[in-house]
């Protein structure tokens, strides 16, 4: 006689799995041992911080008035990226809807609920918690930068679901459906709120790290996550796709302020009624 095991994952399950990988991945690869400390960017939760926040804030919503030709070319290849995706949501929702399995909606649960808020908000309180007990500033620093991401990310995110009101493939309203200015989880698909959050959060991880081991791990997760959501029924390709590529932006734009400024010799040339000089500085 032939017995079928079916592997059934509880929420309880999929938090204590994903602190554990979490734990291993904070012994082997400290990410106060990767970057240094950035005198510029706060180490603690105080007004500092919460400065820095509103100002990034600022900076990702005004940004587009100060992008350059290769900045909008990117922006242009995301767009087309997202876009080319419209035509075939609904051919890809059917096929996954029809391909569904036990064990493909088990490890989908598993990596969604791991891009869940409360999960991400925990890894970065622990991670932050970490920081401040080992008295490691730049583990501080880098868990601060997590969840300043994320809270960015999620600020867009919303502005975006509650301003286009896509309707969710489980809707089965198809692919075109919108019902702008809505508050109704059903109508909030685009863009994903899970991917967008994995991404931001491992590129920011990814930005403050120099393991390549530690780069693949988030980068999977957040790719594994991004897929749980369409094989949840959650959202359509292009919801995956648009958010996933916004947080990995908004991850690396916000992370790139907090890198400490090389001390590089600068030379320019100064050109003065009279006086013609070469003016070196070096910072220090």
């Amino acid at each position: 006689m032939r017995k079928n095991r079916v592997i059934i994952f509880k929420p309880e399950t999929n938090l204590m799995f994903f602190f554990f990988l979490f734990q291993i991945s904070l012994a082997f690869f400290d990410p106060s041992s990767c970057l240094a400390e950035n005198q510029n960017f706060p180490d603690r939760l105080n007004r500092h911080f919460f400065n820095h926040l509103l100002t990034n804030t600022k900076d990702i919503f005004t940004s587009p008035q100060r992008w350059d030709k290769s900045e909008w070319l990117t922006v242009s290849l995301a767009s087309a990226a997202t876009a080319a995706f419209l035509p075939v949501d609904n051919s890809i929702h059917n096929w996954v809807h029809n391909n569904r399995t036990g064990t493909t909606d088990s490890v989908s649960k598993v990596f969604s609920a791991a891009g869940g808020p409360a999960v991400l908000l925990g890894i970065i309180s622990v991670g932050y918690l970490y920081g401040e007990l080992a008295n490691r500033p730049g583990a501080r620093q880098t868990f601060l930068l997590a969840g300043e991401c994320l809270l960015l990310t999620e600020l867009v995110v919303q502005i975006g679901k509650i301003g286009l009101g896509r309707a969710r493939p489980y809707t089965e309203e198809g692919a075109f459906s919108f019902h702008p200015l809505n508050f109704k989880e059903k109508w909030h698909s685009f863009p994903s709120g899970h991917a967008a959050s994995a991404w931001a959060l491992s590129a920011c991880l990814a930005s403050r790290s120099s393991s390549p081991y530690l780069d693949a791990v988030l980068y999977t997760a957040a790719a594994g996550i991004s897929l749980s959501r369409i094989f949840l029924d959650k959202h359509f390709a292009s919801d995956v796709v648009a958010a996933s590529l916004l947080g990995y932006f908004i991850g690396k734009k916000v992370s790139q302020h907090s890198k400490p400024t090389e001390n590089k010799p600068a030379l320019a040339l100064v050109v003065n009624r009279g006086i013609i000089a070469l003016s070196l500085n070096y910072s220090y």
